[in-house]
């Protein structure tokens, strides 16, 4: 579908920058991802490439990347030494420790008000990944606090994770979900930018750091095949996790226990939460759900009176909403917002994108492999979600 072929594109540029590492087996796995999405003729003659050389490496190229691409044990003790052997600041130390004091107060880790945009969440995990990557923040706990930056961000620039936590607070996905918490996720589940970025699949903190510094990182060092699971999603996306080759296993992670009582004891919490939850809806009038598609349920088409957003209810849900004025202009405005958030993100991954293909365009050092043509078609890329925040009374400059 058109609609993914973006998100297809990025995929293929992460793929193509572990194949550059000798990651042939993730860089094969975001290729058929990419394929998925929206199959070119690029990705498919490159799938053909990554597999064979996943399937037969040279002796070359294995000899070549056993400094980036050996085992998972090698890469952990690396770092681990490398950690170890580094020196650090107080200042350094103070950071880490105001990062891991914040629990899951994750716009107390990011620094950022609850009425923050998109934009703001974006501009504070830039700042805050540089400040505390591993590579370059050898303090005790950084890497702890890496991995907080990066969830904090997954959180909140999601649509959806960011209403269940702003309803409750805590993790939306540790949490069992109570009725207003899951009425707000399915209302958010509805509209048509829950289409995932990476087509379901989540990138490591490493994947994360690099999808927004360009891939540059601290001139590559320290990264390699070996990436740890994270996450990395926009405002409106679903994601599902997955491990690239050689992953690292997060050290706070163990074994489960397959104990019966175990299992129910874990359950416990959330089937009390869910009692409650159910309880607690008998008493009170939810908010009818929405959606942007209309389907068998939200058959109802209405518009927004402000910007004439057009979206769809459930016709035996919302008929108390349209005799009420002030009840009708606040589910109107959650409308309008859930819209432009997920305009915004897409908006954002518009512009990636467009600068992306310009640098590709301007070609290397010194303008070698200056193509006028791709040039001339960068800039003459649509930027339907841009343009439309326009009537939001945004700026969206991406000239």
């Amino acid at each position: 579908m058109e609609v993914n072929k973006e998100e297809a594109l990025r995929c293929l540029a992460i793929a193509k920058n572990h194949y550059g590492t000798g990651n042939y087996p993730a860089a094969v796995k975001l290729t058929k991802k990419s394929i998925s999405l929206y199959p070119t003729d690029d990705a498919k003659a490159f799938l053909t490439k990554a597999e064979d050389k996943a399937k037969n490496p040279s002796s070359a190229t294995t000899s070549g990347s056993n400094a980036s691409a050996s085992s998972t044990a090698e890469n952990v003790k690396r770092r681990e030494h490398k950690a170890q052997s580094r020196e650090y600041t107080q200042e350094q130390i103070d950071a880490v420790k105001r990062i891991r004091a914040c629990g899951t107060d994750y716009y107390k880790i990011l620094s950022l008000e609850k009425t923050c945009t998109d934009g703001e969440i974006k501009k504070s995990y830039r700042k805050l990944a540089l400040q505390f990557h591993p590579d370059k923040n050898g303090a005790p706990g950084a890497d702890e606090a890496f991995k907080m930056i990066s969830k904090a961000f997954t959180v909140l620039s999601d649509t959806q994770k960011r209403a269940v936590f702003d309803a409750g607070g805590g993790d939306p996905e540790q949490r069992g979900g109570g009725a207003s918490a899951s009425s707000m996720f399915n209302q958010f589940h509805q509209q048509r930018y829950a289409a995932s970025q990476f087509g379901g699949e989540e990138l490591s903190p490493e994947d994360l750091f690099n999808a927004f510094f360009g891939g540059g990182g601290f001139n590559g060092a320290g990264f390699g095949p070996g990436f740890r699971s994270a996450t990395f999603v926009g405002p409106g996306f679903r994601t599902r996790t997955f491990n690239t080759a050689g992953a690292r296993p997060d050290p706070g992670q163990r074994q489960q226990p397959t104990s019966t009582w175990m299992t129910l004891a874990q359950l416990l919490p959330l089937l009390l939460l869910f009692g409650v939850s159910i309880l607690s809806s008998l008493f009170s009038e939810s908010t009818p759900q929405f959606a942007f598609d209309r389907t068998s349920l939200y058959s109802q088409a209405r518009a927004t009176r402000q910007h004439k957003v057009h979206y769809y209810v459930n016709p035996n849900a919302f008929g108390s909403y349209e005799k009420n004025a002030r009840k009708l202009r606040e589910f109107e405005q959650n409308v309008e917002i859930t819209w432009v958030r997920g305009l915004q993100s897409h908006c954002q991954n518009e512009k990636q994108v467009r600068a992306a293909r310009i640098n590709q365009a301007r070609g290397g050092l010194f303008g070698i492999g200056y193509d006028e043509e791709r040039y001339q078609q960068a800039l003459k890329m649509p930027m339907k979600s841009c343009e439309e925040l326009r009537s939001f009374g945004y700026n969206p400059d991406y000239y």
